[in-house]
């Protein structure tokens, strides 16, 4: 390869200048993009080795400890996985004349197997030399491959070599034997690529790959190719193999990954294809990431030809020259990608990515790119023909920028957070992660978003409220801080607050009042804030420009009334609060005692809200005389009488007594007679003419009643109500005979309504009383129908009465014969019985034990006992029992009758 082609495919050195990714997703801008799995980075020793910037690379291995590089020169480098060689223990190997076209290491990473197109299979040592040989062929070798236990002892130390033929090489004493596992004809094109797994060995030519299996010494399954051999040719797109656990074979050629699994026992195997699927790229290079379990995911390394003179790539494999590839427009591009098998044919792909700023030259090839990983250290390298990659997972830090660069901020906070200790000093922890999330929004334009990402992000740290808050001042946004700003945990500087405040006050009034009447004022200077307010108003009155300015100027004086009062100048905010007739100026004069200042103003305060007015005077009573409020308000009849009708309620201002009746008479009508009935300190004769004269007719007669003149209280109810009930109502009542009397003479004018009150005064008169005030010649309606009811309650009344009397007769009989039965029954007396006075025992003995006589004892039928001493001494101290009758017992009825 000349010099011009290595400086075409020479590496950007400035793309790892800040260590940043270089890798883009290939997604629609439109579409959610798959996130990268893996970053890309030149190996830390590439510098500290001069043959890195000069050789051209043609072939690489990998081992646990290893990297084997193999150059056109012919040379082979040892390296370790960070890229540093070091070449005095470990010297370069040159064990070809030409570049190395093949490397392998055994399993233990002692020695390596190189082949080129010298004809020459050379066995090279790190560190050992005892197993090292050169193997002289006749053909150019295409692939070779150690066996799994090369470096034991009576293995035979044993590796393949394939071609047209995959031949066998084992070490018998002095040399190596060869021996054919198998034979190909010139159709069958040459042997690309072979592995060994165990006792089984693939290969694959242009016919497809097999499995050959040692011991039975036979070919178990074949998988036949699914592309056209023809036109991408295994010259340019050789395939690759790689065992996985479980004997799972992974081929990948061309644009085709196929998945062989070998199953059953020795001997009884066969092959089963469990996926085969295509990619949208030439295969350079496959690895796996282990999951879980069985589960799985492919690591593809390859090439996609781009170009607008190419639409077919296959075309571009099988027809590229050094030529035609300097003159076409085509484009290599270098990529990897993460996919998950599903089903047969069916794949997910986790995900993809162009590794762009490596300048491959026009005629790249995929025979020219390798790729690699050992899985279980999660470490993949891609060979160029200048430059080593290695491919690191993505960790926190990647994946936080990741997600930041493509707007997804919610994800980006979210592993941040999660990761909080790790990426504590890096410029990716939750603090700087949250500012850039509050950055991109107001790049954006969004800051209303931004704003409402400001509690999870900022939490009770003080320093990044206050930094968000210049932020958004900066940004001309601070109103939209009203409603997250904090005003506890934690507490900003004043100044934090002003901003906001401000803005407020010059864009959303609304909004300032708000913050004004919720923040406490400790928070800001209410001094400034009051400035500016006023400012603002005298700016507002003068401009012809803002709409509403009634509204807005309104609104603006609410809110220095609310800054006035945290100033303490409560005569300044009341004057304001009258002025806009705000409903809240009785909540500051009952928060602050300030009834001292408005009293002189009750009218006012009646019109903007009369109800809390007058609580308000009733409150302060002691500090205000009914007389003076009443003379306030004395062209407001209205609010006298609500003035009124609140005091009395407390029984309070009896003076105004008739003054309310005037009130209710003239504009509360249906509230006179309940006020009549209830109070009792007007003027019944002043208010008896006031209703006469309105002729209010209920009012009247309750009056009239009320000052005891019923007789004109029921003409006038006959008169006016024509409506019996109310007056029978009325007597009834007041339960009169002479008024029932009165009353049949007044209804006597009325015939209509005389059988109906005959009928309900037969309780209440004598039957024939009311007979003898029937009206002669006069027809009265129903009238039999309400003598006969009559005479048939008056014979009731009779028979009820007689009733009782009988019943109250035999009552007494049996009541009398029990008491002579119970004064016929005998006292019992006993040793034990006490007396009902001292309650000592009657009949106590002495000491000669000889009881007293019974003439010391008294005696009575009720059953009461007593000493006889006892019972004289308590007649002769109370003077008022007779002899004969028992002090208990009068003692019990002075009780009850009591």
């Amino acid at each position: 390869m000349d010099e011009s082609n290595n400086k075409e495919n020479e590496f950007d050195d400035s793309v790892f200048e800040d260590s940043g990714d270089i890798t883009r997703t290939t997604e629609d801008d439109d579409e959610a993009p798959l996130e990268p799995r893996f970053k890309y980075e030149r190996l830390e020793g590439e510098s500290t080795l001069p043959f890195m910037k000069t050789a051209t690379f043609t072939s690489i291995d990998l081992h646990d400890k290893f990297i084997a590089i193999g150059t056109a020169s012919g040379l082979i480098y040892i390296l370790d996985h960070h890229g540093y060689g070091n070449f005095d223990s470990v010297p370069p190997l040159k064990p070809h004349r030409c570049a190395v076209s093949k490397l392998k290491f055994d399993e233990t990473g002692s020695y390596i197997l190189s082949c080129a197109n010298d004809s020459k299979l050379v066995v090279s040592g790190v560190g050992n030399d005892k197993l090292c040989c050169t193997v002289n062929i006749q053909v150019m070798p295409k692939s070779i491959c150690f066996s799994p236990d090369f470096i034991r002892q009576q293995s035979g130390h044993c590796f393949i070599m394939g071609e047209r033929n995959l031949v066998l090489y084992e070490k018998r004493l002095f040399q190596y034997k060869a021996s054919n596992l198998y034979s190909g004809s010139e159709r069958d094109g040459f042997i690309h690529c072979c592995s060994w797994n165990d006792n089984l060995i693939a290969f694959t030519n242009d016919t497809g790959t097999r499995v050959y299996e040692r011991g039975t010494e036979k070919i178990l399954t074949s998988v036949q190719p699914t592309h056209d051999v023809d036109r991408v040719r295994s010259s340019r797109c050789p395939p690759k193999h790689m065992w996985m656990s479980e004997n799972t074979l992974v081929i990948g050629w061309a644009d085709t990954v196929t998945v062989l699994k070998i199953k059953g026992n020795e001997g009884m195997r066969r092959g089963e294809i469990h996926h085969i699927f295509h990619v949208s790229m030439f295969i350079s290079g496959i690895s796996y990431l282990p999951k879980n379990g069985s589960d799985y995911e492919l690591f593809l390394v390859g090439l996609q030809m781009e170009g607008e003179d190419f639409d077919d790539c296959a075309s571009v494999m099988s027809t590229m020259t050094t030529l035609t590839a300097m003159e076409s427009s085509a484009t290599a591009i270098l990529k990897t990608c993460v996919i998950r098998p599903l089903g047969l044919k069916d794949y997910e792909l986790q995900s993809e990515d162009e590794i762009v700023n490596i300048r491959l030259s026009t005629h790249t090839l995929p025979y020219m790119i390798h790729g690699l990983g050992i899985p279980y250290l999660s470490t993949y390298f891609i060979l160029t023909t200048k430059q080593i990659i290695m491919a690191v997972p993505y960790g926190p830090e990647d994946g936080i920028k990741w997600r930041l660069q493509y707007k997804l901020y919610t994800e980006a906070f979210e592993m941040a957070k999660e990761h909080a200790d790790m990426l504590a000093k890096t410029d990716v922890s939750p603090k700087k992660v949250g500012r850039k999330i509050i950055e991109g929004y107001l790049e954006s334009k969004k800051a209303r978003v931004a704003a409402s990402w400001l509690p999870s992000i900022c939490g009770d740290c003080k320093e990044e409220w206050e930094w968000a808050v210049d932020r958004f001042h900066d940004a001309k946004m601070s109103t939209l801080l009203g409603d997250v700003l904090p005003d506890r945990k934690p507490r900003l500087d004043p100044s934090a607050y002003e901003k906001v405040l401000l803005a407020s006050l010059f864009n959303n009034v609304k909004l300032f009042r708000k913050l004004v009447q919720t923040w406490s004022p400790d928070l800001y200077m209410t001094s400034t804030i009051i400035d500016q307010t006023q400012w603002r108003i005298q700016q507002i009155s003068k401009s012809e420009d803002i709409e509403d300015v009634e509204e807005v100027e309104k609104i603006l004086m609410d809110a220095l009334a609310h800054l006035y009062l945290y100033e303490r100048k409560y005569e300044s905010a009341l004057k304001i609060l009258m002025i806009c007739q705000d409903f809240q100026i009785f909540n500051v004069i009952d928060k602050h005692q300030l009834f001292d200042l408005v009293k002189d103003q009750i009218s006012d305060l009646m019109n903007i809200n009369s109800e809390r007015a007058l609580r308000l005077l009733l409150d302060n009573a002691d500090s205000v005389e009914p007389s003076f409020v009443m003379a306030k308000i004395n062209g407001q009849p209205k609010l006298q009488l609500a003035y009124l009708t609140k005091l009395m309620s407390r029984n309070e201002g009896i003076e105004f007594a008739d003054k309310a009746v005037q009130l209710y008479a003239d504009h509360e009508k249906k509230k006179l007679l309940p006020f009549l009935k209830k109070n009792v300190n007007y003027n019944v004769t002043k208010a008896r003419k006031l209703c006469s004269d309105r002729g209010f007719v209920e009012e009247t007669i309750f009056l009239l009643a009320k000052s005891g003149n019923h007789y004109e209280a029921v003409k006038m109810m006959v008169r006016e109500y024509k409506n019996i009930e109310k007056v029978i109502a009325y007597c009834k009542d007041q339960n009169d005979r002479d008024l029932w009397i009165h009353l049949l003479e007044v209804v006597a004018d009325f015939p209509t309504h005389f059988s109906q009150l005959i009928i309900e005064a037969s309780n209440c008169l004598d039957p024939i009383l009311i007979m003898d005030k029937l009206p002669d010649d006069v027809d009265i309606p129903n009238l039999s129908e309400a003598l006969e009811k009559l005479l048939t309650d008056f014979t009731n009344y009779v028979e009820l009465q007689q009733c009782c009397y009988d019943s109250t007769l035999n009552d007494l009989h049996v009541l009398t014969n029990n008491l002579m039965i119970a004064s016929d029954k005998s006292v019992s007396v006993s040793l034990m019985t006490r007396c009902s006075l001292c309650s000592q025992v009657i009949m106590n003995t002495g000491q000669d034990m000889i009881p007293r006589k019974f003439n010391d004892i008294k005696v009575f039928k009720c059953g009461h006992i007593f000493h006889l001493t006892c019972s004289a001494s308590e007649i002769d101290r109370r003077q008022m029992i007779e002899d004969g009758i028992c002090i208990a017992c009068s003692d019990n009825s002075d009780h009850v009758n009591v």
